[in-house]
């Protein structure tokens, strides 16, 4: 344990090329000094290896190989890690994978053969059904972390690759909330923001670090209000920037153009989109994606979204507000859903008009609930059957 945790230090900062050492494996007999290992195939890019979850079950494989072929059969057994490695591999990597429990997975055998001849072991198979496990919460990342410990006739692991975090990908199928139009008129006026959502409770000043982020989907044509007015579609807009697309579906932050990277929304797909201010800078992302960064001062004040002129159709979900600079992986890995107890959020808005306090609540515990516009909407549609990620 303690030699793996050492590894696991070392490549925290840089992983070890492991294809080229295959190559020399393979290209080197033993006259030359060196001796065959084996590795998990799977993880040979990454220790993060995925497993779709759909309805809560999900199965996938994994394999060993040897750097050449094993001139018998060659049994290698594996091991489920604890709870002690996996808090250490996310003390050093800044992650914050959870353990999936024993109840909610099974491994179709605990060793797999190389036959004779051969340099790949028959298949591996991890069956995951959370349904068996009452603890399982959405929004949280499990992990299984399964580990080579032991291959016939002392043949070592290579390092690096003798370990596979299964990460648990979550499907998730959300309801999500249409905004129709204000009364008489070609726009809907949107949700409003607490002002205690900007503000450091500490210190009364604005947040030193913080990040946006949700969902949005235009289910109607891109165009104006018919009063000239053509660019009143709002992704989200704080006291010191905002983020909305113009009549064309081009992308459009405050702090310059993105348009050229994003050249044109696509009718009825999704995207996500995240804000992130850290030490005097602003980034914007789509899907995961960094696209601007400029310099940014933050105010404390008021905000607002979904602010939608003509016939967009905004449709929205899973929007938060973090009081952290949320990192790329974290922004990618939580997507569709976060934990509602995480201590770093402000505030979390499912937007779903069918769950208690419908699109307005805030779920976090910190009762940064939305108003209504001034104008209030004349219809907040339930959209059902939305898949994340897939729609």
């Amino acid at each position: 344990m303690k030699q793996s945790i050492k590894r696991m230090r070392k490549n925290s900062i840089f992983f070890l090329p492991l294809m080229m050492l295959f190559i020399l494996h393979i290209n080197c007999n033993k006259s030359t000094g060196f001796t065959n290992s084996v590795f998990i195939a799977e993880a040979v890019s990454s220790k993060i290896v995925p497993l779709k979850i759909e309805n809560g079950v999900g199965t996938g494989n994994l394999t060993i190989s040897s750097a050449y072929t094993v001139n018998g059969n060659v049994k290698v057994d594996f091991a489920v890690q604890g709870a002690d490695y996996l808090n250490e591999y996310n003390t050093v990597n800044n992650t914050s994978y959870s353990l999936l429990s024993d109840s909610a997975y099974t491994l179709s055998a605990s060793s797999v053969t190389i036959p004779t001849g051969n340099a790949l072991s028959n298949v591996l198979t991890v069956s995951v059904d959370v349904t068996k496990w009452s603890a399982y919460q959405t929004g949280k990342l499990y992990v299984i972390p399964v580990k080579i410990v032991r291959a016939d006739n002392g043949i070592a692991t290579i390092g690096g690759a003798d370990i596979a975090l299964i990460q648990l990908n979550a499907v998730i199928n959300l309801t999500t909330a249409q905004i129709g139009n204000s009364p008489g008129k070609r726009w809907s006026d949107g949700f409003n923001v607490p002002a205690s959502v900007f503000t450091d409770a500490a210190t009364g000043g604005p947040h030193n670090t913080y990040t946006l982020e949700g969902r949005f989907m235009c289910a109607g044509i891109f165009d104006g209000n018919g009063e000239g007015n053509m660019w009143q579609n709002v992704v989200f807009a704080e006291p010191a920037t905002w983020f909305h697309f113009v009549s064309d579906g081009k992308l459009q932050p405050n702090s310059g153009p993105v348009s050229s990277l994003v050249q044109k929304l696509t009718l009825g797909q999704w995207y996500h989109f995240a804000i992130v201010h850290n030490a005097g800078s602003i980034t914007y992302y789509i899907n995961g994606t960094p696209m601007l960064t400029s310099s940014y001062a933050p105010r404390t004040g008021t905000g607002d979204f979904g602010h939608s002129s003509g016939s967009a159709k905004l449709t929205l979900a899973e929007y938060r507000v973090w009081r952290t600079a949320r990192s790329r992986n974290q922004i990618n890995n939580f997507m569709c859903a976060v934990d509602s107890t995480d201590k770093d959020l402000v505030a979390y808005w499912p937007l779903n008009p069918n769950a208690p306090g419908g699109v307005l609540r805030d779920v976090s515990g910190n009762n940064n609930h939305l108003t209504l516009g001034t104008d209030n909407l004349s219809k907040i549609t339930p959209v059902s059957g939305v898949r994340c990620p897939g729609n």
